[in-house]
């Protein structure tokens, strides 16, 4: 679900492209950090990425699952240099294993998932499932590498609200308590994982605009 590829082109190009980034974003102050309400680096430690995000280091360690930093020795395709390291460390269970997330207003979110498949080469070796509160599969049968291979960076985003104490998913419809269980279901095909996780207040059209007013490097 990865939107906005690397451009290549001349200095020139980048040159143009960065003055209309600034003209035209120069009212995008302040960036993703101060909309994101909950964020953290699974398996890693704590990182702000370029767009401002605090990611916290995993508050699962030495609880449930296992810390992985094998993907520290892989470049991660699609993603910048100073940010790669959201998706070189993950976390993993034999089991389904999840977070609670507070949310404590009510409005419109969205849940932004990474991963980047650093062991297998091939698709069919990892597959599983994404669930919120134990009943919405909002991800089904997720194979990192069948979606954009080896050692890449893939985000899935999900968008939901919370409202009157109901949370609103994909045209499914729960009770909602204050937290969120966002949980990744073990399937037949190895142990499920992430890389890192968080949740911005807005819409998936919000988060996009940003994103590419914060990097030149993408395509318009």
């Amino acid at each position: 679900m990865w939107r906005g590829e690397p451009c290549s082109g001349s200095p020139l190009w980048l040159l143009a492209a960065a003055l209309l980034t600034a003209r035209c974003c120069s009212g995008a102050a302040g960036g993703q950090g101060d909309k994101v309400i909950w964020a953290i680096n699974a398996g890693g430690e704590a990182h702000i990425d370029i767009h401002g995000i605090h990611f916290k280091r995993d508050p699962l360690e030495g609880k449930i699952g296992r810390a992985s930093d094998y993907g520290m020795r892989l470049p991660i395709f699609r993603s910048v240099p100073e940010d790669q390291v959201l998706y070189q460390t993950e976390r993993y269970n034999e089991e389904t294993f999840g977070y609670d997330i507070p949310i404590k207003e009510e409005g419109d979110y969205v849940l932004v998932l990474k991963f980047a498949e650093v062991y297998f080469a091939q698709s069919q070796q990892k597959v599983f499932d994404v669930r919120l509160n134990g009943q919405h599969v909002v991800v089904k049968d997720l194979d990192i590498f069948e979606k954009v291979g080896h050692s890449t960076a893939h985000d899935e985003l999900v968008s939901f609200t919370v409202r009157k104490g109901k949370l609103s998913v994909q045209g499914e419809v729960s009770t909602f308590n204050g937290k969120m269980l966002v949980e990744f279901v073990k399937g037949y095909y190895d142990n499920p994982k992430v890389c890192a996780v968080y949740i911005i207040k807005g819409t998936v059209e919000g988060k996009l605009n940003i994103e590419n007013c914060l990097n030149p490097l993408r395509c318009f």
